[in-house]
């Protein structure tokens, strides 16, 4: 891991919270204008346009490590990369951008739950009952509020793209712990990026492509507009939001790293609320309260 200051790496936690945060709200508002393959695919390509000369010299330091670690590190691309970014993205065009804000939150719960299960104790018994209140939170959120829901079939999609993506991402934030030790943080998100594009959302896009899908935007919507929401979710969300992150992992580890994702929420209700008009429900506030409170109580808990 390349020495870096505490500071730095809280400080690019806080701006990932931020940026994660509006990103849910711009997929959100764009859902009905382009297309959600499109917006998987143009985000990433983008940003790796931009990346890859940036990253390369990087790139070639870390070649030995890279090369001997290829096989994992694709598997990390191919999960925490390709399908994440879908199940991403997608639970922001099937449910509200409050609720999948929330969910995301999830992920420092999901990052003890899998250490756990590798046989890495990462928490004690006070840890796991925060971890019971942050899952509680969830159970709130996907339920919109009522028990009746769960017994139904009226739970959002959205809600349960966003529930197996906070679990994909908490493995591949594990993985990265790993691999940091020996490889840069900008390589790592540049050549996980790269891989995913390629394996999963290229594909996936062509796909959309050949049965006769739009470009970037639906028929009779604006396309300046939406290439404008891809650009920004491309050059921020994604591109900044994901070296930045990957960047305070290495720094401060996983499971702290993690933990400043239950900022996100925050801003994206802020956002969602003054610029989409979402409503802010008791729900939302009794499974957001919840999740606060569990996922202070896991990291008092280190």
């Amino acid at each position: 891991m390349i020495p870096a200051s505490i500071g730095l790496g809280v400080a690019a936690l806080l701006l990932t919270a931020a940026l994660w945060g509006s990103n849910h709200v711009v997929a959100r508002a764009m859902h009905d204008t382009v297309p959600l393959t499109a917006m998987v695919f143009w985000r990433w390509a983008l940003a790796l346009i931009v990346l890859i000369p940036i990253a390369l010299p990087q790139i070639r330091k870390d070649y030995v490590a890279l090369r001997r670690n290829l096989r994992e590190i694709a598997i990390g691309g191919i999960i925490g990369v390709g399908i994440f970014s879908f199940l991403l993205v997608g639970g922001a065009y099937q449910g509200l951008a409050i609720e999948v804000g929330i969910i995301n939150a999830t992920t420092p719960a999901w990052v003890a739950v899998i250490a756990w299960l590798n046989g890495q104790s990462l928490l004690r018994a006070r840890g796991w009952f925060g971890l019971l209140l942050a899952f509680l939170g969830t159970v709130v959120i996907v339920a919109q509020g009522s028990l009746a829901v769960l017994a139904t079939i009226d739970i959002r999609i959205g809600n349960l793209w966003s529930l197996l993506g906070a679990i994909a991402f908490a493995w591949f934030s594990l993985r990265v712990r790993t691999w940091s030790r020996e490889i840069s943080s900008l390589s790592l998100t540049a050549v996980t990026a790269l891989i995913g594009c390629l394996v999963i959302m290229a594909p996936a896009y062509m796909i959309w492509l050949a049965i006769g899908g739009e470009v970037i935007a639906f028929r009779d919507a604006d396309s300046s507009r939406a290439w404008a929401s891809v650009i920004y979710v491309a050059l921020g969300p994604t591109l900044l939001g994901n070296v930045c992150y990957l960047f305070g992992l290495t720094v401060v580890g996983p499971q702290r790293a993690a933990a400043f994702l239950y900022l996100s929420p925050v801003f994206a209700a802020l956002l969602s609320v003054g610029l989409l008009g979402e409503p802010l429900h008791l729900f939302h506030l009794m499974g957001f309260a919840l999740i606060i409170a569990g996922l202070v109580v896991v990291n008092l808990d280190r």
